[in-house]
């Protein structure tokens, strides 16, 4: 399994990418910015991106969601409890003193319990409200860590 995280967008987000690295098919977890950045990373690896996702949908969350889900056609994905939040985007911006990012579909699908595969590999969904009323945290456990393998196996996202 890849796990990178790195800093994106005007407030240095942290997005994730989280991949299945024999089949090369990847999550990126709050594209907050930072498009080229994003799209280097995962051509570096030769990633495909299957899912988008939110940990919330403020706006230091989303800024690079449009133009990736345009390059990869892949879903994006908020907990439809956040839904209010993206619509206020242009309120948002006003707020912090940035831009406001181009808007994109976004499908509320992200629920508790749930799970997105990626590959050979899932990420699980827990809804854990507080930072907003749609705030998610994601898990993925790949097979070394289920089988008590050497290597670290659990990868958790959760940003503020």
């Amino acid at each position: 399994m890849i796990v990178e995280s790195f800093p994106v967008g005007p407030l240095g987000c942290i997005c994730s990418i989280v991949a299945d690295e024999a089949q090369k098919r990847a999550i990126v977890v709050d594209p907050g910015g930072d498009f080229d950045t994003i799209r280097a990373k995962l051509d570096a690896r030769g990633l495909s991106v299957v899912t988008i996702v939110h940990t919330h949908t403020h706006i230091d969350h989303v800024g690079a969601t449009a133009p990736l889900r345009e390059l990869t056609g892949a879903a994006a994905c908020i907990h439809e409890a956040d839904r209010f939040l993206y619509e206020m985007l242009p309120v948002q911006a006003a707020l912090v003193g940035c831009a406001t990012p181009v808007k994109t579909d976004m499908e509320g699908s992200l629920k508790d319990g749930g799970a997105l595969p990626f590959g050979n590999l899932e990420m699980g969904v827990l809804h854990t409200p507080g930072h907003t009323p749609g705030s998610v945290t994601f898990v993925v456990q790949d097979e070394a860590a289920a089988s008590g393998g050497p290597t670290s196996g659990a990868a958790t996202a959760r940003s503020s």
